[in-house]
């Protein structure tokens, strides 16, 4: 600590202050998911010889058995959180204070407070840099420098990731022309505009379910997480399911066999607490299997759902009605979203107008696309 301007005296008031206020160090994040965010745990090792990397020694022993102190993090000298630079302890109050980790209010401001009381008397302070969603984003300021150029800590990047799906060689129905290139599209979009992406081509229902399980563990602790889906969709009863590759639809009792609910994408979002999370929906053609299912039984399209708190969902048109795959390389919907995404300075909102308005115009208005939101703030996919 030889270089170090924070004393201390002061590291060990600051984290005195979660022992007494009882506020969790890590928020609403588990143990290993907030420290993921500032250190790669799979390149440092176990203190538990059964484990090879830090990152399975501290979920086993903080998430499934529960049995080591709080304030261990504080001591443990793979972090080194009481004697490490300047740089990585303000490093790690930023992270406690960032919106991902905690939005109880209450907290934050009695952790802001803690902080401002504590590291002014060695001439830093840590002060609103932005806003992600609506909520504030934290920086450490050194006050004994220029503010403009000083900034000592900042937070990392939004911490984006998706999930890209395309369906198009059914085994049992015509397949579809588009899906594969709409994907392909998707994905190299999304990577330009920062998103770590995960693609998935023609998977079986098996992989199809494993895929999103794994997804809804990996968004856990980002910022935004994106779904997005090509192919066959179909309504049943009221609930919205995707078809993958292999789903053989003789009846209509077999979908929920045969297919995935999109409710299983729904709750593995709301269960990664992700600031932003987006589902498309370019699943909106027509039910191949509906001849087979007699006169009357099957509902167009895909139905209506809620989308939860800080959620869009985007359908290619409006529920209960039908989508184009498209007569060039892309569907219609999909042509129009790889128009319009990567438009600076737009938000989300107004760029899914900006679909919407393409689509009808190239449809002739028989197609609307629609969406259903809860977001509470808005959210640009380039800036």
């Amino acid at each position: 600590m030889a270089n170090n301007k924070i004393q201390l005296t002061t590291r060990r008031n600051i984290l005195d202050g979660f022992l007494i206020t009882r506020i969790s160090w890590y928020g609403q994040l588990d143990q290993p998911s907030f420290l993921g965010r500032l250190y790669d745990l799979s390149k440092l090792p176990s203190y538990d010889f059964r484990y090879k990397t830090a990152g399975e020694d501290i979920h086993k022993h903080t998430v499934l058995n529960d049995d080591w102190p709080e304030e261990w993090i504080f001591t443990d000298d793979r972090f080194n959180i009481l004697h490490s630079s300047d740089k990585d302890f303000l490093n790690f109050l930023c992270m406690t204070v960032h919106p991902t980790v905690r939005q109880n209010n209450e907290e934050l401001t009695t952790l802001l407070e803690i902080y401002s009381n504590n590291l002014k008397r060695d001439g830093f302070a840590i002060e609103k840099s932005g806003e992600i969603a609506g909520r504030p984003l934290f920086s450490a300021i050194d006050l004994t420098k220029s503010i403009t150029t000083t900034t000592t800590t900042t937070i990392r990047p939004e911490n984006r990731k998706a999930i890209v799906i395309g369906c198009s060689a059914y085994q049992f129905a015509t397949p579809l022309v588009n899906p594969l290139n709409d994907a392909n599209g998707m994905e190299a979009v999304l990577q330009s505009l920062n998103f770590e992406v995960f693609k998935y081509i023609d998977p079986s229902q098996k992989e199809l379910k494993i895929a999103i399980d794994e997804f809804g563990e990996s968004i856990k602790g980002s910022d935004v997480g994106l779904f997005y889906f090509a192919g066959h969709g179909v309504q049943v009863k009221g609930l919205n399911y995707l078809i993958p590759m292999d789903a053989n639809l003789t009846s209509e009792k077999i979908v929920e066999y045969d297919c995935v609910e999109v409710g299983r994408v729904l709750a593995h979002m709301e269960d990664a607490r992700t600031d932003v999370n987006l589902i498309v929906l370019d699943a909106c053609r027509n039910n191949p299997f509906e001849r087979s299912w007699g006169r009357g039984i099957g509902q167009r399209g895909l139905a209506s759902m809620n989308a939860p708190k800080g959620s869009l969902i985007a359908y290619s048109t409006a529920p209960g009605n039908t989508a184009s795959d498209g007569s060039g390389n892309n569907g219609l919907y999909t042509e129009a979203l790889l128009n319009h995404i990567s438009t600076k300075a737009t938000p989300v909102n107004t760029m899914f107008q900006k679909v919407r308005l393409e689509v009808m115009q190239k449809s002739k208005e028989e197609q609307i696309p629609w969406e259903s939101t809860s977001l509470t703030a808005d959210f640009y996919f380039a800036r």
